[in-house]
């Protein structure tokens, strides 16, 4: 199988400065980048930036899939406005963390499926992912639920994968975006 990995950077609240879009475009010879965002394709080798230093200087959402089994977002917000306290109820070590950083709050949803995806196109996916970025801003947690109910499906602490996603009857376009992400 070949490999194929997809990072993409995109900023919400505001344009990306001159400088950021230089920045972003020096990291590699991949660099496709915008206005608001930044996107980089791997067949061989990995991206050279610091996805959370990057987010946490010029963007509010960060996306990574690999075709052998692995997706990212990490989403940043201000301080004032998210309870901190309540995301960190759905915490998970290596999957779901939520940590203040300067004035900022830096989500961090990584799920790593062991068997892989097959082959897999990141290119496009990110549009419908990012009303996931509203629904925890504004007191949503379902999606965070979601994680976790994958987690346990791929940890056999569920049954089966589907098994844990079933319990969910009604998710967002977005929620069920991220699911054809992971392949259910």
């Amino acid at each position: 199988m070949s490999e194929y990995q997809y990072y993409e950077f995109c900023s919400i609240s505001k344009p990306l400065t001159r400088e950021a879009r230089i920045e972003m475009a020096s990291l590699s010879s991949r660099a496709q980048v915008s206005t608001h965002g930044a996107s980089y394709v791997y067949n061989y080798g990995d991206f050279k930036g610091d996805p959370k230093r990057l987010v946490l200087k010029h963007f509010d959402v960060f996306f990574y899939i690999s075709n052998f089994g692995g997706i990212r977002l990490l989403f940043k917000y201000p301080v004032e406005g998210i309870n901190i306290a309540q995301i960190k109820k759905y915490c998970i070590k290596d999957v779901i963390s939520a940590k203040i950083q300067k004035d900022k709050i830096l989500l961090d949803i990584d799920v790593n499926l062991e068997e892989g995806f097959g082959w897999v196109e990141g290119e496009g996916m990110l549009v419908d992912l990012l009303p996931l970025y509203d629904e925890i801003k504004t007191g949503n947690y379902q999606f965070l639920k979601l994680v976790s109910s994958i987690n346990e499906g791929l940890t056999g602490e569920e049954d089966t994968l589907k098994t844990a996603i079933s319990k969910f009857k009604a998710l967002s376009a977005a929620q069920e975006a991220f699911l054809a992400c992971v392949g259910t």
